[in-house]
Order: structure tokens, then C-alpha cells, then sequence
């Protein structure tokens, strides 16, 4: 029961953070987390502080860590981390111990991580790929929700559904949960290779088997808040939930019932940290603060080691994508809901690296905008990092009309989704307030709802086709044998990024 709980808030400039003391007492640890790391290792801009600074990264990370532990002892330390360790900068494309992503590992060992939970990003290479990545780490990779199909254990080898640490004395249950999601992010063969399980019903099951045995019970989660929530309404013998996935950063704990759920937003950039004393009860206190990691507020130096092995990986990725390719005459820049000049631009290049007849794309695929000046690698890289392959494949127009009409509800109501589409216009109109289409032109002619037209997008949207394209099913699709990215790079290297000037989607009187 917690009998008392100090929430210190957002840390800001300079870093407020628990002061436990020097000598914890026994019943006492400290635990710190993270999340969403994304291959994040280092700064980044730091939007909601004054000017805006880069901070974070593992050599901030790895400073704070290691003179907490100093201060504090390893033993009375934990160290976990949310999952999505995986996808969203160059870093987890390099592979390391024979899998692309393994350097992320290197980093965390180094920093000295306890445990992690399995996110839906780690998949975005493929199973063989995730398991390679599992086997070859050293810190324990948990999700106890993610089962082989023939039932015969966890999905694949090195993957636990739990661990136990002995922390200054306390025996500590960590529970690793997986989104459930995952069916809707991951490839068809991907989830044929898993049997993925309720989260509440996997991890009630593990907190009953672990809780005669471990003072603290705590869920480690990559579940985004809102599941998180629901999950210690529904277990709540759970002391602690440390989430993930939903990027949300806590400035104070959320309290559901005697629970207490934290997460740490994402990319490395700040480091939750809670000072808890356990009781016969469960947890009696609980101070917490979130520290945003800004260079030079560490208590103690990055190691020498560290200092190597980031600075060995920024001069890797500098080499090859610090150099301009191209520029941009003017910003293309993303809008979820709407047209937008880089939607058309890149639905454009899917359909023109394959000759297609028509382009589509999800807007949330595209995961930075492309400022005005010059262009390098690694402006390419942050538009488009989830190494999803171009894909070609056949929609009939009814179809295609479906598409469309779901692109004029998303751009008359302002929300949702909008996909995108090159080698097509529309118009609509509303009627009665809803909105209806008037005229669906391909390359010029009217479209057909009884013809086969030939497609363009990348895999991801292929694969969730019930999902991204209005329940069409996609046929004969065809990989390009390139992802976007590199499409995007070869077209950089053909001459300027210009966004397209004609309007697809136009409403009219």
C-alpha cells in the first residue's frame, strides 16, 4: 500500500531529481527507465525546454546512470527500458552480432540495462531478424504475451516472460508485456510465427505465479498508457507498471488504484527515476522525478568507453549520410489529414519507380518533412527509416473508388488518416453533409470500377491492407527489391526535390 507519494515533477534546467541517500536502508532501491529509444543514441531537440536544445543521447544517459549507481551502489540500481529499441535512425540499419539493430545493444550493456520489453518495432525487419536480436542480447528481453504457435514456450529462443532481480535485498518481478497491436504492425509472416496473447490475461497469470515469492511486482510494459491503465484496473497486484509505445511523457506518475504507471516520452532524451521504499505491504513511498538529460547536468562523466563507442558510430553514419545529395527549392513539408507536398511527392516516387498506374502512401509513414536547402542522406533516412520495401500490385476501381472516397470523408471532416495518391484526381462535393464524388480520373480517363489497375506503395501498406487501404485486397504484388529510402536517395541523386503543383483531392461546389 503506498502510505505516502511525493511526485517531484518534469525535471527542467537544471535537473531536479530523488535525492535518496547515500547508504539506502534495506526495503529501499532506486529504479530508473526509459522508453522508445529508437535507436536514439544521440541528442536530440528538446521542443517543450526554453530554446529548444539537443539533449539526451547514451553518453548523457550512460553519465547519469553510472554515477547514480556510484552514489547509490549497482546493487540498489534497477535499469529498464520500455521497448522499441529498434527503427528511426541509421544506427538500426548497421548490423551488429548478426542482426541490423545489434549496435543498440552494445549501448545499453554498456550503460548497464537490467532488463527490456519486446515493442512492435523490433519486428520491422522481419522474426528472423528480431530473433537474432534477442538471442544476442545479454540483458534479459522480456514479453510474456508473445508465445510459439505450437505452445511449446516463448516465441523464440531467449525471450522470458519474466525475471527476477535481487535489488539491495528486495526481490523484484518483472513482467514484460507486448502491444497487441502487433497484428496490425507487424508482416503476415511475422505474426504466422507468433501466437500473440491477451496482455492482462499473460501478465495476471505471471504476477499470480510470481507474487508468493518477490516483494515487488512490476509490469514492464510496451503497451502505450491507455492499455497500461486498463491493465492495473484489471491486475492490481501489480506495484508498478514502466510503459512504452505511446511516447508519453509523465511528468508525474499515474495512479490507477495503488498502482502507479511511468514513462519517459521517447528518443533517449530524458530518464524517469523513482526512489521507492518497500514494506511488508507493498510499496510505502514513492518520490519520482523525470529528468531531462541536458549536457552538463549529469552528476558524474560518460565513460571512456562509451565516449568510443558512440563516437565510433557518429563518425560511421556522418561519413556516409552527413553529405548533401540535393536540395529543395522550397520545404515539403506532411499534414495527417489532408493533401500535403510531401504525401504527393512520395506517392509520386512509388508510382514512378515502378510504373505504375497509380501511387499511394500512408501519411503516417512519413516521419519528418524535407526543409527547404540542402538535402543529405540523412534528411532522406528521417523521412522514410522503417525499411519498407516499394511494393507493386493490382486494385480494381471499385477499389480504388473506395480509397478515394475514404480520402474526401478524411479531408472533410479534418481527421484521420488520408492516403495519399499520385496518377489519380478527385473531386466531391457534400450532400445532405456527407461528402459524395463527382469525377475519379487515371491518367487523364475516367476510372473503370470493373478494371485491373496496376498500384504503387510500400509493404507495410500491403500488408495492412484491410487496414490502410478501406478492406481492398491487394494481388500479384510485386517488391521492387528496394525499399523507399533508397528509392528516395536515387531520385535525390537525379536532381532537385520539387514538391508537385497539382492538387489530387478537390473539392468542389
Amino acid at each position: 500500500m503506498i502510505a505516502a507519494l511525493a511526485l517531484l515533477g518534469a525535471c527542467q534546467k537544471p535537473a531536479t531529481v530523488p535525492e535518496p541517500p547515500a547508504g539506502l536502508a534495506p526495503g529501499q532501491l532506486l529504479l530508473l527507465h526509459t522508453n522508445d529509444l529508437h535507436g536514439h543514441f544521440l541528442p536530440g531537440r528538446a521542443k517543450w525546454l526554453d530554446g529548444q536544445p539537443d539533449i539526451g543521447g547514451m553518453r548523457e544517459l550512460d553519465a547519469w546512470v553510472k554515477a547514480l549507481r556510484a552514489e547509490h551502489s549497482l546493487e540498489d540500481v534497477l535499469l529498464l527500458d520500455g521497448g522499441d529499441l529498434l527503427s528511426g535512425t541509421p544506427l538500426t540499419d548497421i548490423e551488429v552480432r548478426g542482426s541490423r539493430g545489434g549496435a543498440m545493444l552494445e549501448f545499453m550493456e554498456l550503460v548497464g540495462y537490467d532488463a527490456w520489453v519486446l515493442g512492435n518495432h523490433e519486428f520491422d525487419q522481419g522474426f528472423d531478424n528480431t530473433a537474432a536480436f534477442v538471442a544476442s542480447s545479454r540483458i534479459p528481453a522480456l514479453s510474456a504475451n508473445l508465445d510459439a504457435p505450437d505452445g511449446s514456450g516463448p516465441a523464440m529462443p531467449g525471450l522470458r516472460d519474466s525475471v527476477v532481480r535481487l535489488v539491495n535485498g528486495l526481490q523484484v518481478g518483472i513482467i514484460g508485456a507486448t502491444t497487441e497491436g502487433l497484428g496490425h504492425l507487424a508482416s503476415p509472416d511475422t505474426m504466422a510465427r507468433i501466437d500473440l496473447r491477451p496482455v492482462v490475461e499473460t501478465v495476471a497469470a505471471e504476477a499470480a505465479r510470481l507474487a508468493p515469492d518477490v516483494d515487488l511486482l512490476v509490469a514492464l510494459t510496451h503497451i502505450g498508457l491507455d492499455a497500461d491503465r486498463a491493465l492495473a484496473q484489471a491486475v492490481p497486484e501489480l506495484d508498478l507498471i514502466v510503459g512504452g509505445h505511446s511516447h508519453t511523457r509523465l511528468e508525474d506518475p499515474v495512479m490507477e488504484g495503488e498502482t502507479a504507471i511511468v514513462q519517459a516520452g521517447d528518443y533517449c532524451k530524458a530518464l524517469g527515476m523513482l526512489f521507492l521504499t518497500v514494506g511488508d505491504d507493498g510499496v510505502e513511498t514513492l518520490d519520482y522525478g523525470l529528468v531531462d538529460m541536458v549536457p552538463g547536468t549529469a552528476p558524474g562523466p560518460t565513460s571512456d568507453e562509451m565516449e568510443a563507442l558512440a563516437q565510433g558510430y557518429q563518425d560511421r553514419i556522418d561519413a556516409d549520410y552527413g553529405q548533401a545529395l540535393t536540395e529543395a527549392p522550397r520545404t515539403l513539408g506532411r499534414n495527417y489529414s489532408a493533401e500535403s507536398d510531401l504525401g504527393n511527392w512520395t506517392s509520386d516516387l512509388v508510382r514512378h519507380a515502378t510504373g505504375a498506374e497509380v501511387g499511394l502512401y500512408n501519411t503516417g509513414g512519413l516521419r519528418a518533412d524535407i526543409t527547404a536547402g540542402p538535402v543529405t542522406k540523412m534528411d532522406l533516412f528521417e523521412v522514410f527509416p522503417f525499411g519498407n520495401q516499394v511494393v507493386s500490385f493490382d486494385l480494381t476501381g471499385a477499389e480504388l473508388m473506395s480509397i478515394l472516397l475514404g480520402n474526401a470523408i478524411v479531408t472533410s471532416e479534418g481527421d484521420g488518416g488520408l492516403i495519399p495518391i499520385s496518377g489519380a484526381t478527385v473531386t466531391w462535393r457534400e450532400v445532405l453533409g456527407a461528402p459524395e464524388l463527382v469525377t475519379i480520373t487515371v491518367a487523364g480517363e475516367p476510372l473503370d470500377p470493373e478494371r485491373v489497375y496496376r498500384c504503387a506503395s510500400n509493404s507495410y501498406v500491403v500488408e495492412q491492407a484491410e487496414r490502410y487501404l478501406r478492406g481492398a485486397s491487394p494481388q500479384h504484388a510485386t517488391p521492387l527489391g528496394r525499399t523507399v529510402f533508397e528509392v528516395a536517395v536515387q531520385a535525390a541523386a537525379e536532381g532537385p526535390l520539387v514538391a508537385p503543383e497539382d492538387p489530387r483531392i478537390v473539392r468542389v461546389d
